[in-house]
C-alpha cells in the first residue's frame, strides 16, 4: 500500500481483474456517466440559468393565475408538472427547473387554497404547508427538494404552535426533532437495505437543520420597551434536560468501549457529561451541538462534525448578542465555561492518557 486512497476507477479495475464484478458492462457504463459529467462550475451556472428562466415563466403563470382567481389550480398544476419532469429527466437544467417551479407552485397553491377556504390566514397557510410539505416529502424525487421539504414542514408546525398559542411546546420541538435524528441516523443501513435509502440523506439532513432552527430561537430577545410581552422560547431548561438525556444516551453508546472498562476513566467521562449538561442549562444548544458532532464522529460523517462545530459557534454567537440576559451574567457563563472546558481537558489527559500508556506498555 503507498498510502494513498483508492479511487472507484481502481477499485472496479481490482474486481473485475479478480473476477467478482456480476455485471461488468454495468460497471463500466457507470463509469463512463462519471466522466462524461460536466464540471462544478458548469453545472452551477446552469443551474442559476434554470432558476432564472423557471422564476420569469412561473412569475408570468402565476400572475395570471392570482389575476384570475384560479391561484390553487395553477399552482397545482405547475407542482404536477415538475414533479412528471423530475421524475421523466435527469438532466440538470430541467432537474433545477422542476425544483424553482415545485416551490413556486407551492406558493401559489398555499395561497389560492387559503383565500378560497376563507380562513385566517397564517393558521391555514401553514396547516397547508405542512401537509402538501410531508406529501411532496415520498413523491418528489429530489435529495434537496425532500430536505426543503422538512425545513418548510418544520416551519409551518413552528409557525402553527405560535399561531395557536402553543407556544409551550416550542422547548420539547427541537429535542424531539434531535432525537429523530439520532434514530434515523442509527438505523441507516436498516432503512437503506429496505429500499428507503434514498430518503434517509434528506430526511437527515432535515431534521439536524430543523433542529437547528428550533433551538435558535432561545436565543431571541425581545426589547421589554416595545411592549411585548410575548414569550419565543418559555422554559429553556425543558430543552436540556431532554437534550440532556438524549446527550447521555449518544454518548454512552460513543463511548461504549471506555464506559465498559469501568474504573476511574468510566467515571471520568460520565461525570464530565454531567458537568456539560449542567453548564447548559440556559443554552440548550450547547448539548445539541455537541450531540451533532459526538454523533458525527462516531458514524465517521465529517459533515455531522462539521454542522455540529459550526452551530455552536453560531449558538453562542446569537446567545451572547440576543438572549435577555445581563452582559456581565453572559460574561460570567462564558468564562466559567471556558474554564470547566480547560480543567476537563486536564483531567482527561491526567486520567484516561496514563490507562492508555499504560495498556501500550503492557502490550
Amino acid at each position: 500500500m503507498n498510502g494513498e486512497r483508492p479511487t472507484l476507477e481502481s477499485i472496479i479495475e481490482s474486481l473485475h481483474a479478480e473476477g467478482l464484478l456480476r455485471d461488468p458492462g454495468r460497471a463500466a457504463a457507470l463509469l463512463d456517466r462519471l466522466r462524461a459529467q460536466q464540471p462544478w462550475y458548469v453545472r452551477a451556472m446552469v443551474a442559476a440559468g434554470a432558476w432564472l428562466a423557471s422564476m420569469l415563466i412561473v412569475g408570468f403563470v402565476g400572475g395570471i393565475g392570482l389575476a384570475t382567481g384560479a391561484g390553487t389550480l395553477v399552482g397545482l398544476l405547475l407542482v404536477v408538472g415538475a414533479l412528471v419532469l423530475r421524475r421523466l429527466s435527469g438532466n440538470v437544467f430541467l432537474v433545477q427547473a422542476a425544483l424553482a417551479a415545485s416551490l413556486a407552485g407551492q406558493a401559489l397553491f398555499a395561497w389560492g387554497l387559503t383565500e378560497l377556504t376563507g380562513g385566517q390566514e397564517i393558521e391555514t397557510t401553514c396547516a397547508i404547508v405542512l401537509v402538501t410539505s410531508t406529501v411532496l416529502f415520498h413523491l418528489f424525487p429530489d435529495r434537496i427538494h425532500r430536505t426543503l421539504m422538512v425545513l418548510f414542514a418544520t416551519a409551518s408546525l413552528v409557525g402553527l404552535l405560535y399561531a395557536l398559542e402553543g407556544n409551550a411546546l416550542i422547548p420539547v420541538l427541537g429535542p424531539a426533532l434531535a432525537a429523530a435524528l439520532v434514530a434515523v441516523e442509527r438505523r441507516r443501513a436498516s432503512l437503506t437495505a429496505t429500499g428507503r435509502g434514498q430518503l434517509v440523506a434528506p430526511l437527515v439532513n432535515g431534521l439536524m437543520l430543523s433542529a437547528f432552527g428550533c433551538l435558535a430561537l432561545s436565543t431571541i430577545y425581545v426589547l421589554p420597551e416595545l411592549g411585548v410581552d410575548f414569550s419565543f422560547y418559555p422554559r429553556p431548561w425543558i430543552s436540556t434536560v431532554l437534550l440532556g438525556a438524549l446527550f447521555l444516551y449518544v454518548g454512552m453508546r460513543a463511548w461504549r468501549p471506555l464506559l465498559a472498562s469501568g474504573g476511574a476513566a468510566a467515571a471520568t467521562v460520565v461525570t464530565l457529561m454531567l458537568a456539560v449538561i449542567a453548564a447548559a442549562v440556559a443554552a440548550p444548544g450547547l448539548l445539541l451541538a455537541l450531540i451533532v458532532t459526538v454523533l458525527g464522529t462516531a458514524s465517521g460523517n465529517r459533515s455531522f462534525v462539521g454542522a455540529g462545530v459550526a452551530f455552536l459557534a453560531l449558538f453562542l454567537a446569537a446567545w451572547f448578542y440576543g438572549i435577555e440576559v445581563t452582559l456581565l451574567a453572559k460574561s460570567v457563563t462564558l468564562v466559567a465555561t471556558g474554564a470547566v472546558v480547560l480543567a476537563a481537558r486536564w483531567w482527561v489527559l491526567a486520567v484516561l492518557t496514563p490507562a492508555h500508556g499504560e495498556g501500550g506498555a503492557h502490550a
